[in-house]
């Protein structure tokens, strides 16, 4: 049996490649496949940072599998999945490498950060509407917050296949790089990202993500507990140690 996702791992970073091209479509295969691979890398140690893309050179996602409707309810659920990623304890990158819609927008919208082509013909966006359906894996919700209320709606309302630059503009992707060496910027982005402590980092996720969905009082609580929590660490040590040397801090997440 092919596959659907495929893992690659360099150094501190692990590449997640959804192997469904040429529109790398999302069905009961893909979801349980991810889902198991996020979940294992979870409690890697030798992860520090996780890339999702998509198989080929024509897109991320092009989202749901129209012809898996009928699995849409069986596997881990769409919604929950990507919850999982948002809340994640390690940065996801998105590596939207063509084509981002619909669900596979979804997705990308999940991931902590979001990086872009800038081939031709990349878009992004959330056209559900088109159908006459709305974006049901999240996308309404997270775009809202990414965006602003009258934004996203302009975008969701109107279909919008937005391309690299103006999903930039408005703030809907973080970065864009030439399509000539885009995962080897991608690369680069993550390899600077997991050299920073790796606890520090842990903390600062799940601060902003309590805060974000439970309100600034609970967001304050989990960090004032990571904070006592990170001053006995060794990283912390060594932090403070690597600043008074004026070197490079290597941190092992301890």
């Amino acid at each position: 049996m092919d596959t659907n996702v495929l893992l690659k791992k360099n150094n501190y970073v692990a590449t997640i490649i959804i192997n469904r091209p040429p529109a790398n479509s999302i069905n009961i295969h893909v979801r349980e496949e991810l889902y198991a691979i996020v979940k294992e890398l979870e409690d890697d140690n030798t992860i520090r940072v996780l890339i999702i893309t998509g198989a080929g050179d024509k897109g991320f996602s092009a989202g749901m599998d129209v012809t898996d409707v009928a699995n849409l309810d069986k596997g881990p659920d769409a919604i929950e999945l990507f919850n999982y990623i948002d809340r994640y304890p390690k940065p996801v990158i998105a590596a939207i490498n063509g084509y981002a819609l619909g669900g596979g927008c979804e997705l990308a919208l999940a991931c902590h950060f979001r990086l872009m082509t800038d081939m031709q013909k990349a878009f992004i966006g959330c056209p559900e509407v088109n159908l006459g359906i709305t974006p049901g894996w999240g996308g309404i919700q997270r775009m809202t917050r990414l965006l602003g209320r009258s934004k996203a709606l302009d975008c969701i309302l109107f279909s919008k296949r937005l391309t690299p630059q103006e999903a930039l503009s408005i703030g809907l992707v973080d970065r864009v790089f030439p399509h000539e060496n885009f995962m080897e910027e991608v690369q680069n982005f993550a390899d600077s990202l997991a050299k920073r402590a790796p606890l520090a980092v842990s903390c600062i996720l799940k601060g902003m993500i309590t805060g974000m969905e439970k309100g600034i009082d609970e967001g304050l609580k989990v960090d004032r507990q990571c904070s006592a929590m990170l001053a006995k660490t060794e990283d912390a040590a060594e932090g403070f140690m690597a600043f008074a040397q004026k070197r490079d801090p290597v941190f092992k997440g301890r």
